[in-house]
């Protein structure tokens, strides 16, 4: 069978450049290297992981997320999606061309972060408890259907209980997880929120933390599992690398990501640094979440994508310096000029 190239993550070009573990069937890992970039890779046959029956394809996926994590240690990654394989050395160097910026940006984001999952289950039997025991509504339409088994109202008193039942079960769920979000954003990065995976399941969160900051989860974990004793169970689980919150779009060049930014942050075809700095400032100030209570949701995503289009104009610029050697008064965002910052010298 044809071999190819497994792409594990992208890193920082590291000094040392031989990492000491295997890969996926057992091979040697190594890096392919653009600019101040690389790829971790490993050859193995070029395999259609779709064709894989859930074990095989499971033991691949563990073998991917180990060599992850076990990068993780030397360096900060930014993890690439489980399957993705190149031919051969130019088409990983390509790649690494075509989403240089996405790379970087993800790169300066994720530096000395790492990723938790927190999820948080119902104890359904403590629920039902806690709801007799505070709802008057739930108490009278109960002590009414133990006055009258048998009775031809019986059905339907019973009917009208599931649904305040489920009603209230709906309310407390929704504060649960306001709460919690609360909390869990006060002490991370960023947050968040993921598909329910089993019918007990509240709460799915990824958190984005400093390295540093796993002390400071464990004991909010701790104190969230205190204050909900009886009602809800806590489980987290990291770290990991930051799966969640890097979003590489590979048919999306350089170029293309430059020039949204660009337009996003409403400047022309060149600009000053400075130039750059004061309109983001003046739409962060715009956007600005506690500016907009009404529609609090919406003003965090945009600042989300403001920030974002910063850090691009931020990383291209100082590719140009790089390339130039100094600091540049204007920088062009004409597609031949920043095709051109990629030059490598």
């Amino acid at each position: 069978m044809k071999k190819g190239l497994y792409i594990y993550c992208i890193i920082d070009t590291p000094e040392q450049k031989n990492f000491k573990f295997m890969g996926i069937h057992g091979t040697e890992i190594s890096i392919i290297t653009f600019k101040d970039i690389s790829a971790v890779v490993n050859k193995i046959p070029m395999h259609n992981f779709d064709r894989f029956n859930r074990e095989e394809l499971n033991s691949y996926i563990t073998a991917h997320q180990k060599v992850n994590e076990e990068v993780m240690k030397y360096c900060d990654v930014v993890p690439m999606a489980f399957g993705m394989m190149a031919p051969d050395t130019p088409s990983v160097l390509y790649i690494l061309e075509q989403a240089y910026f996405q790379f970087k940006i993800a790169l300066q984001k994720i530096r000395g972060k790492t990723e938790f999952v927190m999820q948080a289950r119902w104890d359904q039997e403590g629920l039902l408890k806690d709801l007799a025991k505070t709802s008057e509504e739930i108490q009278k339409l109960r002590q009414q259907l133990s006055c009258k088994p048998g009775d031809m109202l019986e059905e339907s008193i019973k009917w009208e209980l599931g649904k305040i039942i489920q009603k209230e079960a709906e309310i407390r769920k929704k504060k649960y997880i306001k709460e919690i979000y609360a909390l869990l954003k006060n002490i991370s990065l960023d947050v968040t929120e993921n598909k329910l995976i089993e019918n007990d399941m509240l709460a799915n969160f990824s958190l984005l933390i400093e390295k540093a900051g796993e002390p400071e989860l464990d004991k909010k974990m701790q104190d969230l599992g205190r204050k909900y004793e009886g009602k809800l169970r806590f489980k987290y689980i990291g770290p990991m690398p930051p799966y969640s919150f890097v979003n590489i779009n590979l048919s999306l060049g350089n170029f293309e990501l430059i020039n949204k930014a660009r337009e996003l942050l409403g400047l022309g075809e060149q600009a000053s640094f400075e130039e750059i700095k004061k309109a983001y400032y003046a739409l962060a100030h715009q956007y600005h979440p506690d500016k907009s209570q009404a529609n609090q949701k919406k003003a965090q995503e945009q600042m989300k994508k403001i920030i974002q289009a910063y850090s691009i104009l931020e990383s291209y610029c100082q590719s140009c310096n790089e390339l130039l050697g100094q600091k540049s008064q204007k920088y062009s965002f004409k597609k031949e000029d920043v095709e051109n910052s990629l030059i490598i010298k």
